[in-house]
């Protein structure tokens, strides 16, 4: 996987973190990080302490479980740090990365869609089946 040059998309679940994964990626080379976390403020703290020169990191308040969030949150990537690269789930027994290549630069309604689904899966990945919830609104995006 190239990090070098990527910007990367970090959403966290609960229980899970995503300090040490945007610690990875700033550290290898990434271009450009936004962390999403569920808790308020975590994420923005974070950005706040990994932001520097040749790597922009936002952070903002967000639940990938919600596809408007997702779509919110690719709203915000591609306007602060350009296309995404890859698209991580950090989880409470785990972390999942997805690479965007096969994607188009600029995500339309029927290329969410398919992201919404590899992070679907990727949750899938990092959460035991007990913790999992329901993505709501999932008719939303289609």
């Amino acid at each position: 996987m190239r990090v070098t040059g990527a910007v990367v998309v970090i959403a966290v679940l609960d229980g899970g973190s995503g300090a040490d994964l945007a610690r990875r990626f700033t550290a290898a080379g990434a271009v450009g990080v936004l962390i999403a976390d569920q808790r308020e403020g975590v994420a923005e703290d974070l950005a706040t302490e990994l932001d520097r020169p040749g790597c922009p990191v936002v952070g903002v308040c967000g639940d990938i479980r919600r596809p408007s969030d997702v779509a919110a949150l690719v709203d915000t990537a591609e306007k602060h740090l350009g296309p995404i690269d890859l698209f991580c789930v950090a989880g409470p027994d785990g972390e999942r990365i997805v690479s965007l290549a096969e994607l188009p630069d600029h995500l339309d309604l029927e290329r969410l869609a398919e992201l919404l689904a590899l992070v679907g899966e990727a949750i899938g990945e990092v959460v035991v089946p007990q913790q999992r919830r329901p993505v709501e609104n999932a008719a939303a995006v289609v």
